[in-house]
């Protein structure tokens, strides 16, 4: 189990899981659910392997670490680079190799387009 699973399952575990971006409630350990919980991060589905940039930026960073796990916690947001989705929205996490944290484009995050046009009315609070 890597280091960055590890924290996430403690961290799920003590959530009390209600769903900010889709109404309803959920447990944190639902797979399925992406939304901010009631522990302040953003639970989702991702791309993996995914590179862990220093910065939100595609130039002038580099890789500190590697998403693997295909469902991660996210901290924060900040805009950014413009990247592949279309958007200029990078999510801070932390990396499944080393448990560095870093910054991940939100094309690689399954958030809607929505979301990741104001992370923070969703719920999730800017870096």
């Amino acid at each position: 189990m890597s280091i960055r699973r590890t924290i996430a399952a403690t961290a799920s575990t003590a959530a009390a899981a209600a769903v900010l971006v889709f109404p309803g409630t959920a447990q944190a350990s639902d797979m399925q659910i992406c939304g901010v919980f009631s522990d302040g991060l953003l639970h989702c589905r991702n791309s993996a392997p995914t590179s862990v940039r220093s910065s939100p930026y595609t130039t002038d960073s580099w890789q500190v670490d590697t998403l693997r796990t295909t469902y991660s916690w996210f901290i924060c947001w900040r805009s950014g680079d413009l990247h592949s989705g279309g958007n200029h929205t990078w999510y801070k996490t932390v990396g499944d190799d080393h448990g560095a944290t870093g910054w991940v484009p939100a094309s690689a995050v399954y958030t809607s387009s929505a979301f990741d046009l104001n992370p923070g009315y969703h719920g999730l609070r800017p870096c």
